[in-house]
């Protein structure tokens, strides 16, 4: 039977090597492993991103829902593979009633329509950006993107009442990576969502974050 040792490293410094180095493994005292968290490690590769729809002050207006005018979404070309790790969606007002929110994935990259340029990023989470994104972040198509294909709604939630004094938490939704069910987005394709109420538009803002790499078979 093989064994595996580790260096007991609990205190001090710990020396930092340059790429490519080979390492001895590094453990507590009693032998446990120290690992990097696996999303964390592809963080410090520069391969984690994000980028925000609406920004500081300035909130998008969610548009009406019509067939593929998404109000916020990341095309995957090609050749990539993404997976959504996380998103945030902030109401900030919502006089209308029944808000819808409806994040989707889609079997093909729906292009820009007509939209604007998200307000930020895509950027690297880590701030020297040893990676560029393949991606590209839209928002608010007011003229039609392309048909979906095969589109299926992987979260949702619903907000039934205007905002008010004391229910300003009914207007934020953090969906986590396992709420949404582990996609995996292989290009062409998209990441989407889509906002809207029966009556008067919410407004407010959107932060979606994923980590990306070159398309695996």
């Amino acid at each position: 039977m093989a064994s595996i040792f580790v260096n007991a490293a609990e205190r001090g410094s710990v020396s930092r090597s340059s790429e490519g180095t080979q390492l001895q493994l590094r453990g507590s005292r009693d032998g446990a492993l120290f690992v990097a968290d696996w999303y964390d490690a592809h963080a410090m590769e520069g391969r984690v991103f994000s980028a925000n729809m609406g920004g500081v002050t300035t909130p998008l207006t969610f548009l009406i829902t019509l067939a593929n005018r998404p109000d916020a979404w990341i095309r995957v070309p090609d050749g990539t593979m993404i997976l959504p790790l996380s998103a945030h969606v902030v109401l900030e007002d919502y006089a209308g009633t029944d808000t819808e929110i409806d994040m989707r994935i889609a079997q093909n990259d729906i292009g820009n329509g007509t939209s604007s340029a998200a307000t930020v990023g895509p950027v690297s989470m880590r701030t020297d950006a040893p990676v560029t994104s393949n991606c590209v972040a839209r928002q608010l198509a007011t003229g039609d993107a392309t048909a979906e294909t095969n589109p299926m709604t992987i979260w949702r939630a619903e907000v039934s009442t205007a905002n008010a004094a004391g229910n300003d938490a009914a207007g934020f939704h953090h969906i986590t990576r396992a709420e949404m069910g582990y996609p995996v987005l292989v290009g062409p394709s998209t990441w989407e969502l889509f906002v809207a109420a029966t009556t008067t538009q919410a407004t407010g803002y959107v932060i979606m974050t994923w980590v990306e790499f070159p398309e695996r078979s």
